[in-house]
């Protein structure tokens, strides 16, 4: 039976695998395992080209750009979505299906025997609005169709494109047709109308309330920017990026350009800083902290914080295994183990 485990409490976290970035890089903390985690502490002394502008300043594509602000308030792809007190997923022990657990969580472990309730519909995608469950539909070619949570009625074909990578914000779900060169949707559920907001081939994307960032692989990866209704684009970086995330009026990017180094671009004027020497992925920013997967370290899953004035950047890992993904929830992170055969979930409450 494959299962989610569940981690008793952050605090637990912090305890046994040394989440605090405080500590320096000479300690180590036990983790609930009994193994040890490093913090590492970089900075522009102890980093090849650390504080190093690049070239982007000379670029002509900073001609006419438009300085802006982020509200650090990112939205990403989730499977994992929390709906009042329950959460909603796709319950890979039965086929993906649209499953429901209700709370309080089992303190240990979750199986399909802890689902309140399921839909059979397995799902690849998913946004919960309203208590509504909208997905990319497995059974139906990944269309978007939608339940209502309360009364099970169900409504296929609401685009008629396929759907992947959706984001729910104010009403729309924003997602990516993967059979039409990865254009970027927005779909209006109070009016069921669907917009394309982007013609570019459109990889990882992230939703800061009225900005979406994205990384356009049109432009070999770069980042851009636009408003959600796909006005004011505009390009961001000269170098590809892995991930991103907004914070403190910049961005912070792992460049892939230069072996997935932590870079932050200045709002300001678009002038970058490469921060750190740490080889990461799948960058997200969570109630205030930073988190990615530390390929360096095994991907482990980790904690980062960053000194943009000094610069300075502090992280360290708090989990001792591998991890492929992970989904940030209002109460906590799910993280899906790399090398387990049940392929299980480590949640990490808030």
């Amino acid at each position: 039976m494959k299962k989610i485990i569940l981690l008793l409490s952050l605090t637990l976290c912090t305890s046994f695998f040394g989440c605090s970035a405080q500590q320096s890089s000479s300690q180590s903390n036990q983790s609930q395992s009994g193994n040890t985690t490093k913090q590492i502490t970089v900075n522009n002394s102890s980093t090849v080209g650390g504080n190093t502008d690049s070239s982007l300043d000379n670029e002509a594509f900073k001609k006419g750009y438009a300085p802006f602000s982020l509200k650090d308030s990112a939205i990403y792809t989730s499977l994992f979505q929390i709906n009042d007190k329950t959460l909603v997923f796709p319950n890979w022990d039965d086929n993906n299906n649209l499953s429901v657990v209700k709370e309080p969580y089992p303190k240990n472990i979750i199986n399909t025997s802890n689902v309140s309730d399921f839909y059979n519909y397995p799902i690849n995608s998913l946004v919960v609005m309203n208590n509504v469950a909208y997905f990319s539909d497995a059974d139906n070619n990944s269309k978007l169709s939608k339940v209502d949570l309360s009364n099970r009625s169900y409504t296929p074909n609401l685009v008629s494109g396929k759907v992947s990578n959706m984001i729910g914000v104010n009403n729309v779900v924003y997602f990516i047709d993967p059979d039409n060169g990865n254009k970027l949707h927005a779909f209006d559920t109070s009016n069921n109308t669907d917009t394309i907001i982007s013609s570019d081939n459109v990889g990882n994307y992230l939703v800061d309330e009225d900005t979406i960032l994205y990384e356009n692989k049109s432009d070999k990866s770069t980042l851009y920017s636009m408003k959600v209704d796909g006005t004011q684009k505009q390009k961001l970086s000269n170098f590809s990026v892995n991930s991103f995330v907004p914070y403190s009026g910049q961005i912070l990017a792992f460049n892939s350009s230069d072996n997935n180094n932590l870079y932050s671009i200045n709002l300001k004027d678009l002038s970058t800083k490469r921060l750190g020497v740490m080889n990461g992925e799948d960058m997200k920013i969570f109630n205030g902290a930073i988190y990615f997967i530390n390929v360096t370290n095994n991907r482990h899953l980790s904690k980062m914080t960053v000194d943009l004035a000094t610069p300075k950047v502090s992280f360290n890992d708090f989990s001792d295994y591998e991890v492929n993904e992970y989904y940030p929830t209002s109460k906590g992170i799910f993280a899906r183990k790399g090398v387990n055969v049940n392929n299980g979930y480590i949640f990490i409450p808030a």
